[in-house]
């Protein structure tokens, strides 16, 4: 089979080096598409030179008049989502996407609306405004199906679909598809014009639910568990029976991991004291908690007043995308190091990080995840300063013990370090965080692995479109057929 697969940018396949490598293993030949402007972007090595991957470039957008207005119009969409009271908790992702659709429709030059009450003709901030648009119950839906009409009545475009020709893939991959204004819903439109199936693996943990709207509804979404599921359906309608559940491929790699470092070698390497036990901070992005550093330093005095824990270890980890504030930050005692991250994508030194660690703990970071698979208990405390980017999420309720997951949430320090005194005493239930892992990464067994589940759903969706072929093919020879015999016999009639 030709798969291609179409990115935006390839730090988008980080999730599926797993699913890609095996498909090329299995004989099939891997295409992967991004556009031609992103040579800034390195290829990721755990792909380059593998027999039947191939990267290529292609083209950004649209070559019609469209081009630059359809990007506006779907930007304009993914902003009206966050308007739905589905957010009205989460008053930072509504600012986010309403920033990137000025940005868009500004042409990069503003990010922000200036505007004044019809009233009393105070300012108002752009989220302000938002919360104004969404005040009338009617227009919100009204405006959405109109612009949902719009989008079904533009054509596919003739420039994607002569890229598509070109490439005759049996199965088009394509991820992250919902970047607010993405144009990535053009080569499904295209792809699906020409009767080649599309399918959607979701990037992420929280992409249904933070970023943008599918646009045009690929043949086949693949998500890792049944909240994800729930979440295409509510959120971005897409039909029950294009949804398959594989789990998530990305952490295959992790959950096969051992740890490569005693605790008395990886103590030595941070300058750590062996015989004390380690707590673990795992940082968040900007977007969560920008400054956390602030937040860190006053989470480690509270550290040093759970007795148990007054002399322990303390290791930071930093996401991997915000490392230079931690560049250089000053140890404030002898016990406290910086795990640095040797790639955004899943790294040896986290599973040793946590692998030594007596407890975990976060804000709102996927590597709680990776946590949870090696089997430490996981603790969050509700920051005041970060709530927008913490409690103001949809995906940070889905691991909460609350909600049938295996992340202990406190509502303020003194709750936090009785959580901290109890993890460090081996007081958690491991098996209730296994089989929570088990749900929301591999929820159909968790020995079972995501990649072999993903890669059959993509080769399904190809063999799909043959049978279809096949089955078009012998409709038309038994019409043919049935229109030769009518033939035969009105001649046999005739004599």
């Amino acid at each position: 089979m030709r798969i291609l697969v179409h990115v935006t940018d390839p730090t988008f396949l980080r999730h599926f080096w797993s699913v890609l490598q095996s498909l090329a293993r299995r004989g099939h030949t891997v295409r992967i598409a991004s556009p031609e402007h992103r040579t800034d972007i390195p290829l990721p090595a755990a792909l380059r030179g593998r027999e039947r991957i191939e990267f290529l470039s292609c083209p950004e957008h649209r070559g019609d008049a469209l081009g630059g207005r359809i990007g506006e119009l779907r930007a304009l969409r993914d902003s009206l989502r966050y308007l739905d009271r589905t957010f009205d908790g989460a008053p930072k992702l509504r600012a986010r996407a309403f920033r990137k659709l000025l940005k868009g429709l500004s042409g990069g030059e503003h990010a922000h609306l200036a505007a004044r009450c019809p009233h009393c003709a105070e300012s108002l901030a752009g989220e302000e405004v938002a919360r104004m648009l969404g005040g009338d119950a009617g227009l919100l839906p009204r405006l959405a199906s109109l612009l949902a009409a719009v989008e079904d009545a533009i054509p596919s475009d003739g420039r994607i679909e002569a890229f598509l020709r070109e490439e005759r893939p049996d199965v088009m991959v394509v991820t992250p598809l919902v970047r607010i204004g993405s144009h990535q819903a053009d080569y499904v439109k295209s792809a699906q014009a020409l009767g080649v199936p599309v399918v959607f693996p979701v990037f992420s943990w929280d992409n249904l639910s933070t970023k943008g709207l599918i646009h045009v509804q690929p043949d086949r979404v693949l998500v890792w568990n049944e909240w994800q599921r729930a979440e295409a359906i509510d959120m971005h309608q897409v039909p029950a029976e294009r949804i398959v559940v594989t789990g998530a491929p990305r952490f295959d790699s992790f959950f096969a991991m051992r740890p490569k470092m005693t605790r008395e070698r990886f103590c030595r390497k941070l300058r750590l004291d062996p015989a004390q036990p380690i707590v673990t901070y795992l940082c968040s992005s900007n977007f969560v908690a920008g400054r956390e550093r602030d937040f860190v330093v006053r989470w480690i005095d509270e550290v040093r007043r759970v007795p148990a824990l007054a002399a322990s270890n303390i290791v930071i980890r930093p996401h991997p995308r915000e490392t230079e504030q931690w560049k250089k930050f000053k140890r404030p005692a002898a016990q406290v190091a910086v795990a640095f991250p040797r790639s955004i994508a899943i790294d040896q030194t986290l599973y040793d990080t946590v692998h030594h660690s007596v407890a975990v703990v976060g804000l709102n970071t996927s590597a709680e995840l990776e946590a949870g698979i090696v089997g430490r208990p996981v603790l969050t405390i509700l920051a005041p300063d970060y709530a927008e980017g913490q409690q103001g999420t949809v995906h940070f309720q889905y691991l909460l013990k609350a909600r049938g997951g295996f992340v202990e949430v406190a509502e303020d320090f003194a709750a936090h370090r009785r959580h901290l005194a109890t993890a460090a005493a081996g007081g958690y239930d491991s098996a209730a965080i296994r089989a929570s892992i088990e749900r929301f990464l591999r929820p159909h067994g968790l020995e079972r692995r995501a990649t072999p589940l993903m890669v059959e759903a993509i080769e399904n969706a190809a063999r799909r479109r043959h049978a279809g072929r096949a089955e078009r093919a012998a409709a038309r020879a038994w019409h043919h057929f049935r229109s030769r015999l009518a033939v035969l016999r009105r001649g046999a009639m005739l004599h």
